[in-house]
């Protein structure tokens, strides 16, 4: 084999060691991991029904965001590209009748004491309270000195939320 394909080996090799030598998260960490995660979630949502789009990329989202699409990842590499999808999608909302939404129990699962996942249901309404549509998200969520970030997001179906064995 030539060096070029010893070092990538190399490389892989202590990779997978380093992670396999991540010390395992108390019972009480992952608690508290899991209660910091659930607020920053509640957080967007309050942020994104009070409407205040300005607030999700310094308060919610890490930048980059990546969004996961059916079409594909799409990166919004700055904050003011984050700040035009989520107006976008706000519009988007409003013509359709939306008023809030909800996400009452995402399921957080701890990946390490710096990233997790937070996937479940989560419901949008009209003015009236009747429920607009009930769907399916999963955030991963990373850990930076501002606190909990989502990095990533994607919508799909409820049959694909994400659970996690404790």
């Amino acid at each position: 084999m030539n060096r070029l394909v010893w070092k990538a080996l190399l490389i892989l090799g202590s990779t997978a060691a380093a992670a396999s030598a991540q010390q395992p998260l108390s019972s009480e960490d992952i608690a508290k991991i899991e209660k910091e995660v659930t607020a920053a979630v509640h957080h967007y949502y309050r942020l994104f029904t009070e409407r205040n789009m300005k607030a999700l990329p310094e308060e919610v989202f890490h930048v980059p965001l990546v969004y996961l699409s059916p079409e594909g990842a799409q990166v919004d590499a700055t904050p003011s590209e984050v700040s035009a999808r989520t107006e976008a999608n706000l519009k988007r909302l409003l013509e359709g009748g939306w008023d809030r939404s909800e996400f009452p129990s995402p399921n957080v699962c701890v990946l390490n004491a710096g990233a997790a996942i937070a996937s479940g249901k989560f419901y949008r309404y009209k003015k009236d309270g009747s429920v607009l549509s009930e769907n399916g998200v999963t955030y991963l969520f990373g850990k930076t000195d501002k606190g909990w970030r989502i990095v990533s997001y994607g919508g799909h179906g409820l049959e694909r939320v994400v659970t996690c064995r404790n």
